[in-house]
């Protein structure tokens, strides 16, 4: 009797107290500032579980952002620029550009007000969010109040590299233009940027799909400064590119590792050369590697570089550390070894290729080495060209993530059978004859494979 006496006076002390908590975290009046001015939805903000739930237009729009609500199945799309936002009543699963992202508190309607997670909201279209307990305010810097943006764009040229990026201070620069069938396409897409000049363009090494598209911007664009890896190749594209530079007396000059292009401290943005070697065994090996960073981001772009070319840069000590990285030579094995990888410790990958491709590219080894320093995986060949948004808040892209970047559990490999050498179908006399069979050319292990044919030796034919 004495105990059930004990646990009555216990919950009628517990249970007021609990609810004046409760009541108080949502009644006690939150205070909500964007770029400096306080919201009139402040007062409709509640707190649920540590989160704070405001009002769906008004964060929004207060925002830039467009909202849509939809009456069937109690769902929201918004959109600014190239964001599009998805969330559902009662739903802890939202999406950002159509990737599933958790939340810890769902959308509600209250008292006949449709509430949606604020910081969510505010991170998903760029904004910083700063939370001040002791007074109850949360102050917004939109993305556009956080200063000039750095945006790189991995354009989708399918088999083969182009990368447009977009200085805060206004300069642009392409790395690449992948295949001279895809240069019109790359002319496009920068035009339709509103872009009438190229400060600098950067042909990483010569093989056709990172340099044939140059032709087309050569012939389209003016550009300011050309920079080359200086590897002699003897094709017809190589000296058409040439050419064009001399013709047009566009400023020239051959990467060496180290060259600082831009250095601009006050804008924290620089642009530089991490490695170059005009005299390597192939034209893989000559890429020019290069990053940029901006506000603390750092972006590393390999070119074609592969496995020799990382453990080089390991063993001089460069610093290759970066926050996004875009893999070497389309995501093949001859690249992005585990060692190096763990080196650069990025948060993402990017990898450009083109879908159902005759090289089996990205290899599985690399997606086993992306997967195993948890960094996630952004694919041209699954999501067009990606865009990366960089402002001093940190970034974010335009794409969903091509795989869960889950390790799988190695499985053993069978031992190798020998394969026979199919007997040859047709003698080709030139590259000119093989390309009408095999657009993409042939490896080292095809029987139309002729050495003659190989003329950077890689083990590709014709590429």
């Amino acid at each position: 009797m004495k105990l059930l006496r004990l646990l009555m006076m216990v919950m009628l002390i517990v249970s007021p107290l609990s609810f004046a908590v409760a009541a108080d975290a949502s009644a006690r009046g939150v205070t909500i500032n964007i770029d400096g001015q306080k919201q009139a939805y402040s007062d409709k903000a509640i707190i649920k579980n540590g989160s704070t739930l405001v009002p769906l237009r008004g964060i929004f729009e207060s925002l830039g952002a467009e909202v849509t609500w939809n009456n069937a199945d109690r769902s929201i799309d918004a959109k600014k620029g190239n964001k599009e936002i998805w969330l559902k009543i009662g739903s802890t699963t939202t999406k950002v550009n159509g990737k599933p992202v958790q939340v810890a508190v769902p959308p509600e309607i209250v008292n006949g007000n449709t509430l949606v997670p604020l910081r969510f909201i505010s991170e998903a279209l760029g904004a910083d969010v700063k939370w001040t307990g002791a007074t109850y305010t949360i102050d917004i810097t939109s993305a556009e109040k956080l200063g000039p943006v750095m945006q790189v764009h991995f354009i989708d040229v399918g088999q083969g590299d182009a990368t447009f990026i977009q200085t805060p201070m206004g300069k642009t620069i392409l790395i690449d233009g992948g295949k001279r069938e895809t240069g019109k396409q790359v002319v496009s897409y920068i035009k339709s940027l509103g872009v009438k000049k190229l400060d600098y363009v950067v042909a990483t090494h010569p093989d056709a799909d990172h340099i044939g598209g140059l032709i087309a911007v050569l012939n389209s664009i003016s550009i300011g400064q050309f920079i080359d890896s200086g590897k002699v190749h003897t094709t017809a594209t190589y000296e058409q590119m040439l050419r064009l530079i001399d013709e047009k007396n566009i400023p020239f000059m051959i990467a060496e590792a180290g060259d600082v292009i831009i250095d601009d401290q006050t804008l924290d943005f620089y642009f530089k050369v991490l490695a170059a070697n005009s005299n390597a065994a192939n034209n893989n090996d000559a890429s020019v590697v290069v990053e940029v960073g901006y506000c603390g981001t750092d972006v590393l772009l390999m070119g074609d570089a592969g496995t020799n070319i990382e453990s080089d840069l390991l063993n001089d000590k460069t610093n290759v550390s970066a926050d996004i990285l875009k893999a070497g030579h389309h995501g093949s094995s001859t690249s992005s070894s585990l060692s190096f990888l763990k080196a650069v410790n990025p948060e993402a990958v990017v990898l450009s290729y083109g879908a159902d491709n005759d090289y089996g590219h990205p290899h599985a080894e690399v997606l086993h080495n992306i997967a195993a320093v948890k960094a996630s995986i952004y694919s041209t060949a699954t999501s067009g060209t990606v865009v990366v948004t960089v402002n001093c808040g940190g970034y974010s892209f335009d794409a969903k993530e091509l795989i869960e970047t889950t390790i799988e559990p190695e499985v053993e490999k069978p031992a190798p059978q020998p394969v026979p050498t199919p007997t040859p179908q047709k003698t080709y006399k030139n590259c000119t004859e093989l390309r009408v069979d095999f657009p993409n050319g042939v490896s080292s292990t095809h029987w139309a494979y002729q050495k003659k044919m190989d003329r950077d030796n890689d083990g590709w034919a014709c590429e």
